[in-house]
C-alpha cells in the first residue's frame, strides 16, 4: 500500500488531481472498455492533456460543440444514452455537420463598455468549425484507445474541401483609409466613436508591423513578467514567458521604429482600450485590454467594401502579400509568419542577431513610412508620459 498527497486543502484541486492520477494509472478492465461512451472519452481527454495545452480554449470550445450536437440527439431521440462510440459513423457525421452548419447558429452577446447595453447577434458556424470539432473527436478517441474495444474510423473534410479560396487582399491606400477611420470615427455615430476605436487601431498598428494572427496579437504585452518586448535588443517575441508554442507557432521577430512607439504608449496589452481618468484638476490615461476587435472590424470592413466573410485576419494576409511584392525573400516570409520554426538552439541566439529577418523589418519600416505620407492623421501614437505613481499623463 502506498500513500501519495494530492498537494492542496482545496477539495476541488484535490479532486481533480486525484482523477488525473486514477486516469494516467488505472488500467481499464473488459467490462470498462465495453461501457467506456463518447462523453467520458472526451472528458477523459480533457482532464489528462487538454487542459494543459496552450490552444486549451479552442479544444474546450470544439469538444463542447460535439457535447451539445449529442445532447441534441439525446433530446430529440435520435441517441439513447449511454452513447457508446460504436455510434460515431459516416452517417453520425452528416447529421452533425447539417446541425453545425444549418441549425445551430452562433449566438453573440456583447457589452457596449460606454452605455452598458447587450446587443445579441446571430450568424452561421462556418464549415471549417465543425471540421476541427471532428478533428478534436478523433484526438479525443485516439488518446482513450487503450480504454475503449476499438476506435470508430471518422473521416474529416480538409480545410480546402469547406473553405473556397480567398483572393481579396487590402492595398496600402486602404490600410491608410483604415487608420485614418480609426483615428478620426465617425462623426454621425459619436463625437466619442474615436476613442471606442482605439483597440482597433492599435490592432491595425499591431497587425500591420508583427503579421501576427489575430490570437497572437490580443496577446502581445509590454509588462516585463512576460518576457515579449526585449527593448535593448529591438525583438518582440511573439510567444510570451511559460505558454508552450503550438504547431501555430508564434515566432520573435525585429521590432519596426512605429512598433517600438507604440509600445512605449502602452502599459500593458498592445490591443486595449483607453479612457481619461480624472481626480480634482489630475488626469491620467487608462488603458483596459479587450477580447477582440471583430465587432468594430465588422462595421469598418462594411464601411470599406471588404468582402463578407474576411475577418481581421485578413490584414495577415494583406501585409505578408506586400512585403513579398517588396522583395522579401521566400526563406524569410515563412519565418516571420511562423510557418517555418529555427530549432530551439539555433533560435536562442539567431533572433538577437542585427541580420534577424533584416529584410522583412525593412520592408515594414518602408511601408510604414508610406502609410504616413497617404494619411491625413498621425500615425504616431499620441504622447504619454508616466509618471512616479505608475500613471500614464497627456504630454
Amino acid at each position: 500500500m502506498q500513500r501519495r498527497s494530492t498537494g492542496t486543502a482545496d477539495l476541488c484541486v484535490a479532486t481533480e488531481v486525484l482523477d488525473r492520477h486514477y486516469l494516467a494509472f488505472h488500467q481499464p478492465a473488459d467490462d470498462d472498455k465495453v461501457s467506456y461512451t463518447v462523453h467520458q472519452a472526451m472528458t477523459d481527454y480533457w482532464t489528462l492533456h487538454g487542459a494543459e495545452r496552450a490552444s486549451a480554449d479552442a479544444i474546450r470550445a470544439r469538444l463542447k460543440l460535439v457535447n451539445r450536437f449529442i445532447d441534441h440527439e439525446i433530446t430529440i431521440g435520435v441517441l439513447r444514452e449511454p452513447v457508446l462510440p460504436t455510434v460515431l459513423d459516416a452517417e453520425w457525421l452528416m447529421r452533425f455537420r447539417k446541425w453545425g452548419t444549418e441549425i445551430d447558429p452562433v449566438t453573440q452577446r456583447r457589452r457596449d463598455p460606454e452605455t452598458g447595453e447587450w446587443t445579441v447577434s446571430t450568424r452561421k458556424r462556418a464549415k471549417s468549425t465543425v471540421e476541427e470539432s471532428i478533428i478534436q473527436l478523433k484526438a479525443a478517441l485516439r488518446f482513450n484507445a487503450k480504454r475503449m474495444e476499438a476506435v470508430p474510423e471518422l473521416k474529416h473534410l480538409h480545410r480546402a474541401a469547406v473553405t473556397p479560396e480567398r483572393n481579396f487582399r487590402l492595398s496600402l491606400d486602404q490600410i491608410a483609409e483604415m487608420l485614418d477611420y480609426t483615428a478620426e470615427g465617425d462623426p454621425e455615430l459619436s463625437p466619442a466613436h474615436p476613442a471606442r476605436l482605439m483597440p482597433l487601431r492599435r490592432y491595425l498598428i499591431g497587425a500591420i508591423c508583427t503579421l501576427a494572427r489575430p490570437d497572437a496579437l490580443y496577446d502581445i504585452s509590454v509588462r516585463p513578467d512576460r518576457q515579449q518586448w526585449h527593448r535593448d535588443a529591438g525583438v518582440l517575441d511573439l510567444n510570451p514567458a511559460g505558454r508552450i508554442q503550438t504547431r501555430k507557432n508564434r515566432p520573435a521577430l525585429p521590432v519596426t521604429s512605429l512598433l517600438a512607439n507604440w509600445l512605449e504608449a502602452t502599459d500593458d496589452r498592445l490591443v486595449c482600450h483607453e479612457s481619461v481618468a480624472e481626480e480634482d484638476e489630475d488626469r491620467w490615461v487608462v488603458q483596459r485590454p479587450v477580447a477582440d476587435v471583430k465587432k468594430a472590424w465588422s462595421v469598418m470592413a462594411r464601411r470599406f467594401g471588404v468582402p463578407i466573410g474576411f475577418g481581421p485576419k485578413l490584414m495577415r494576409h494583406s501585409m505578408a502579400t506586400l512585403i513579398a511584392q517588396r522583395g522579401v525573400s521566400q526563406q524569410e516570409i515563412p519565418l516571420a509568419l511562423g510557418h517555418v520554426v529555427l530549432p530551439p538552439s539555433t533560435r536562442r541566439y539567431v533572433i538577437f542577431s542585427p541580420a534577424y529577418l533584416i529584410q522583412t523589418k525593412q520592408a515594414l519600416e518602408d511601408i510604414t513610412s508610406e502609410l504616413a505620407r497617404k494619411m491625413s492623421t498621425p500615425l504616431h501614437a499620441k504622447p504619454t508620459q508616466v509618471g512616479p505613481d505608475g500613471r500614464r499623463r497627456p504630454t
